[in-house]
């Protein structure tokens, strides 16, 4: 498990033959997870073993018009919201895999691939790879100061592959926002060698893990995420309200403190693969990647 990512407690998790497209609950890994360490700054990509195609960078749009059911405790962004859509095919996508960036062992190879038809949900998909002992590596979009919102919504599908039920020892989705110097670390992670949903602790740099269940990721088939989080100004702190998981929808209700780095304001998005013990490759899909802040 990388640096900075949510521990989920646990809700129950729809799993099995009866919950179509959830995730396949599975026995825990018998080998020990890699120690967490605290979210890095952002920085340059380093060159890596693909260079992938992109589309021009979009500016955030004013929110569209709600057409569907929202999940129980998600809430209507209005209608002077930021929304930054199709994430996945923006340029300027950074990726590190050191130990002191996304913790791990730096081992492997690791790329990212934009513009993929298969699989994809409307032609155009991001793909992720990343291979190694222990090893983990992690993308980053930075979207630009946004001080003033303090309530986001991050929706998206993603998908794994086959290789993934032996090698992912973690699957981490982070969003994250820095004002004034403060971190607040929106960090989820689906913790496959524990079985859970984790979020993180930015204060103290920590995962924690929540009551959700969260076993290997049914592979070929995609996941819907949503995860909506508020900020507290005054109190420097920020909540984990909800989390949806393929329709489900989970009450988190957890708070923690942000921490004072010392970073530009920034908001932007993490995906994150670990590695197990095995060192095998495997292969993660992002599509219709939207960020919504207000």
């Amino acid at each position: 498990m990388r640096h900075a990512v949510i521990i989920f407690s646990a809700l129950a998790l729809c799993f099995g033959t009866a919950c179509s497209g959830g995730f396949k609950p599975e026995a825990a890994l018998s080998q020990p997870a890699a120690s967490p360490t605290p979210t890095p700054t952002p920085t340059p990509a380093p060159t890596t073993t693909s260079s992938p195609t992109s589309s021009p960078t979009a500016a955030p749009t004013p929110a569209p018009t709600q057409t569907t059911t929202l999940a129980a405790g998600i809430p209507a962004p209005p209608s002077d919201a930021q929304v930054f859509a199709e994430l996945e095919h923006r340029t300027g996508w950074h990726v590190c895999n050191s130990p002191a960036c996304s913790g791990g062992s730096g081992k492997g190879s690791y790329w990212m691939a934009q513009n993929q038809t298969t699989p994809s949900l409307d032609g155009s998909s991001m793909e992720l790879y990343n291979s190694g002992e222990w090893a983990n590596a992690l993308w980053y979009q930075q979207l630009g100061a946004s001080s003033g919102a303090t309530n986001f919504l991050w929706d998206f599908y993603f998908q794994v592959d086959d290789a993934s039920s032996s090698a992912a020892q973690a699957l981490e989705f982070d969003s994250f926002q820095s004002v004034d110097g403060y971190d607040y670390m929106f960090g989820s992670q689906c913790d496959i060698a524990v079985g859970k949903w984790d979020v993180w602790n930015e204060a103290g740099g920590a995962w924690e893990h929540t009551s959700i269940s969260c076993g290997h990721p049914e592979p070929n088939v995609w996941h819907h995420i949503q995860w909506y989080v508020q900020r507290q100004t005054n109190a420097k702190t920020y909540t984990f309200v909800t989390l949806v998981v393929d329709g489900t929808s989970y009450s988190i209700n957890k708070t923690y403190s942000a921490r004072n780095v010392g970073w530009q304001d920034d908001v932007g998005v993490q995906y994150q693969l670990d590695v197990n013990a095995s060192g095998g490759g495997y292969h993660e899909w992002v599509d219709q990647s939207v960020l919504t802040i207000w």
